[in-house]
């Protein structure tokens, strides 16, 4: 079961004990709680609030900013007992939380082996192409990796074999997380939750300068290096007393963690946009809507100023009638007038 917190129970809650309290019974930092309060615009007690309300000087409560704003700020797995916070769960402790599920998963074997024993087929095809570019090496031929796209590894001959091993392991233990791999740009990728990632094993180079002072040569460190070549590159390297096969939890955690976030992100801006294109459309009608009212508007007061001269005429030719003298010649005048105020007279014609 989730305890869920809205913003007007956290609200609640942080004026109502202490943030000693709070952190006892959440299993939550001070940290994340202030960081909760500024995140969702809730006011908390200033420092001397609970000094004060222990020798009864009732301090100034500020009531909470739009509260019908019911969004969910924290909420945690209270059974388990897990630090983890929906508030938490957005960097390094997501990792975290990631990392303990992928070492706990049983379906897993993390650890590499000896030797390479019944390769993926990603490894097998990398072997296959790489024998055969040796023999069009020895021929003189070159083998484009365009035509033959596989895997990207790129070490000495005495680190190779480990590389190899390192790989399987790691590509096993992707599959085994639902994880699919797909070539794109002439190169495979890691496809995970709907994001992918290039990857490529290296053997780290130290580079030395030459003796004569022209150039520098790159020299084998006997060091392996995994890279996520992505605009959030990472890259994991032997350490002096922990290697990269050591960190495969680590690395898968960090592949799901950055796809979880970046799809998340994606969905935010789809959904941003789409809600950005509705608020572009409504506001595009309204000035529409606007535009129509004001000539609608505009050819009432055309109306009126014609129903208003129509008027005057009738009284005009009104007056023209009452006098006696008029001549045959004016009375066809006064007629073709009449006739024209009746094509003219909207009001008689609704009517």
């Amino acid at each position: 079961m989730i305890e869920q917190f809205t913003r007007e129970k956290f609200y609640d809650l942080v004026w109502s004990k202490t943030l000693t309290k709070i952190k006892e019974e959440l299993n939550i930092d001070y940290h994340t709680i202030i960081a909760i309060c500024k995140k969702h615009d809730i006011p908390r007690p200033p420092s001397n609030y609970w000094s004060k309300l222990k020798f009864g000087k009732q301090g100034i409560q500020p009531k909470l900013p739009n509260p019908n704003d019911a969004r969910i700020v924290w909420g945690a797995i209270k059974e388990k007992k897990d630090p983890y916070s929906w508030m938490y769960l957005s960097g390094k402790a997501l990792e975290k939380y990631i990392q303990e599920e992928i070492e706990n998963d049983s379906r897993l074997d993390l650890s590499v082996s000896k030797r390479l024993s019944k390769p993926d087929k990603l490894v097998q095809e990398y072997l296959r192409v790489e024998e055969e570019r040796e023999k069009a090496r020895k021929r003189g031929k070159y083998l484009s990796g365009y035509d033959n796209p596989t895997i990207s590894i790129n070490t000495s001959k005495e680190l190779h074999a480990r590389a190899l091993r390192f790989m399987d392991c790691l590509i096993k233990s992707l599959r085994l997380r639902g994880h699919r791999f797909k070539i794109r740009n002439y190169q495979y990728e890691i496809s995970i939750y709907g994001e992918t990632y290039p990857f490529s094993l290296r053997e780290v180079n130290k580079r030395v300068s030459r003796y004569d002072g022209w150039g520098s040569d790159y020299i084998p460190t006997g060091k392996l290096a995994l890279k996520i070549d992505r605009w959030r590159a990472k890259e994991w390297q032997d350490q002096k007393t922990i290697t990269i096969e050591d960190k495969i939890s680590e690395i898968i955690a960090k592949l799901e963690y950055l796809a979880k976030t970046e799809r998340a992100e994606s969905i935010y801006r789809d959904v941003r946009h789409q809600r950005n294109k509705i608020e572009s459309e409504k506001a595009e009608a309204l000035k529409r809507k606007k535009i129509e009212e004001e000539n609608r508007f505009e050819k009432l007061l055309q109306l009126a100023d014609q129903w208003k001269r129509i008027e005057n005429l009738k009284e005009f030719i009104g007056m023209f009638e009452n006098n006696q003298t008029l001549d045959g010649e004016k009375d066809q005048v006064i007629q073709w007038a009449k006739n024209r105020i009746e094509k003219l007279d909207f009001i008689n014609s609704i009517e």
